[in-house]
């Protein structure tokens, strides 16, 4: 992504009231994506794009999820079954009903009291880590509104290409765009801020989002928005969106949350469009240099290498780049050439097409 920034759009520097200044990369959103921005927060920060890895690894990949969170809803409620007469039993004991988890303090040591209080401490800490940490895990995966990756699901299905919508989680609009108009204007903005150098352009970078399935892109710094997501893809359906539509850009609102503004946009799939074109150019040299040393074959060889290590399930990985690497490297030193060097004096693979960074 750092060659990408240098090739930003450039963008409008007004909104369309003409009071609020668009900070670059960011554009007025078109009118097209209305339907979509009309139901997203305006205090947070989105990306787009879409998946088109195939249904059936998608498929896979979700059914890891499902069977992590249905194991811990076993487990809460034998847990809850478990433990349901030992809370039973303290509450009739304090409502001075006596039983076998009544305390007679004078009548017992103090070891056994220190015992006994050791023993609920545990049943309480342990209990209480159950429903305060790992109880959210299976209720926001199939009960939390207005969506959950359940309801996704059950309403989109698996499909080779699907629309992915992200969301900021722990930060949004003000980092990125500073404050509001009453607080003043605070640091750097769109492109300048710190907050668009570490989190969005990592979250947009080219090989991280075609190399993972949308459901894995979730991480501390952005969370998957599932209601969003069935949404778009309603919209999608109903031809009201086109796929083009939610290529990978980012969306956030520019001016007041309750007042004046505009949804803005950075498209930045149009950046990979460019490297693309790189690419594709540096595969022509590439080419021309092992033909002009009389290894044409050579090349056709590593293509077929490295198209086959990228086609595989789960994409071209970091691990499946340096397996590539290194089954390139043995390659081409059979036909007596160093792919290191080689690649060096070609200018590196990073923009070649469906290629990562093998080199």
């Amino acid at each position: 992504m750092a060659k990408a920034s240098k090739r930003l759009p450039k963008p409008t520097t007004k909104a369309s009231n003409g009071s609020l200044t668009i900070p670059p990369p960011f554009a007025p959103a078109p009118e097209s994506l209305q339907p979509l921005l009309s139901t997203l927060s305006k205090s947070s920060v989105y990306i787009t794009h879409i998946d088109r890895h195939p249904f059936f690894f998608k498929r896979r990949v979700f059914a890891v999820p499902v069977l992590l969170n249905l194991a811990i809803l076993v487990i809460l409620v034998w847990r809850a079954y478990v433990e349901a007469p030992f809370y039973w039993g303290i509450a009739l004991s304090s409502l001075g009903h006596p039983n076998e988890y009544t305390i007679y303090v004078e009548e017992s040591s103090w070891g056994k009291l220190v015992a006994q209080v050791l023993w609920r401490a545990a049943h309480f800490l342990t209990d209480w880590a159950l429903v305060r940490i790992v109880a959210p895990w299976p209720w926001t995966f199939f009960l939390e509104r207005p969506g959950n990756p359940v309801l996704w699901r059950w309403r989109v299905g698996f499909r080779d290409a699907e629309a992915y919508v992200r969301a900021s989680r722990g930060w949004g609009r003000r980092e990125l765009l500073g404050a509001s108009k009453e607080e003043g204007r605070v640091g750097k903005r769109g492109g300048e801020s710190p907050f668009f150098k570490v989190r969005i352009l990592p979250a947009v970078d080219r090989s991280r989002v075609k190399g993972k399935t949308g459901y894995l892109l979730m991480d501390g710094d952005w969370d998957l928005d599932f209601a969003a997501m069935i949404e778009a893809t309603k919209l999608l359906d109903q031809k009201l969106l086109k796929e083009e539509h939610l290529e990978k850009s980012v969306l956030v609102w520019c001016g007041e949350e309750e007042g004046e503004g505009q949804w803005v946009v950075w498209e930045c799939w149009k950046l990979d469009e460019g490297a693309e074109e790189e690419g594709r150019k540096k595969i022509v040299e590439f080419k021309d240099r092992l033909t002009a040393m009389g290894k044409e074959g050579l090349f056709f060889r590593w293509i077929e290498l490295v198209q086959y290590e990228s086609s595989q399930p789960g994409g071209f990985t970091t691990e499946r780049q340096q397996m590539a690497a290194e089954k390139a490297r043995k390659l081409f030193s059979e036909q007596g050439v160093d792919f290191d060097e080689f690649v060096e004096v070609t200018g590196g693979l990073e923009d070649m097409p469906g290629m990562g960074k093998v080199g």
